[in-house]
């Protein structure tokens, strides 16, 4: 009995030592890690919409009929303050979770460019070919709502789904569409 209950307490002992030291980790990285997504952030949020100097973030009242996999939303605005486009934060379901993805829509409501922030359970070398960017690519310049094929080549307003790859290819096509309703409801509404 007396042997059990000091390796219970060895236990104990042991377990609180390590919480405590786990605490402290993340009391130090946490603020580290903030840093480094908000850095990320901005960097994509320049990278999808260059001609924007600045950044507004859309306060979320005006977001709330935007969808699903809509989170977030900024207004770019040029040197001269006049409206560059809006950045759409996505995160539509893929096969193996979200596809985190910064959209860029230019003034006229086409997109302009696009991001994958984070696409970490999609299968790798198939569904994660969906998050390549000869497959985005195919969404530049194309304006709501874009529509996809698979096996044909596409025509007009489509995009080519990557062959094995369907669901990831409709869910980054469901987060661009989402983006791309959301960031013309945002241009009209100033």
């Amino acid at each position: 009995m007396r042997e059990a209950l000091r390796m219970v307490l060895t236990l104990l002992v042991v377990c609180t030592l390590a919480g405590v030291a786990l605490a402290g980790v993340n009391g130090v990285t946490a603020p580290i890690i903030a840093e480094m997504e908000e850095r990320a952030l901005q960097e994509g949020l320049a990278e999808v919409l260059p001609g924007a100097e600045r950044f507004a973030e859309v306060p979320a009242d005006e977001l709330a009929g935007a969808g699903d996999p809509v989170q977030a939303a900024w207004r770019g605005l040029d040197a001269a303050g006049q409206p560059a486009g809006v950045v759409v934060k996505a995160a539509p379901s893929g096969y193996g979770g979200p596809i985190v993805m910064l959209v860029g829509v230019e003034p006229g409501g086409t997109l302009h460019q696009m991001k994958i922030l984070s696409a970490s359970g999609e299968t790798p070398g198939l569904g994660s070919k969906a998050t390549e960017r000869s497959f985005l690519d195919q969404f530049l310049g194309l304006s709501p709502s874009i529509g996809l094929v698979k096996n044909q080549a596409p025509s007009g307003n489509e995009i080519q789904a990557v062959t094995g790859a369907t669901i990831s290819s409709q869910a980054v096509l469901d987060g661009v569409n989402a983006a791309l309703d959301a960031a013309r409801h945002l241009q009209n509404v100033r």
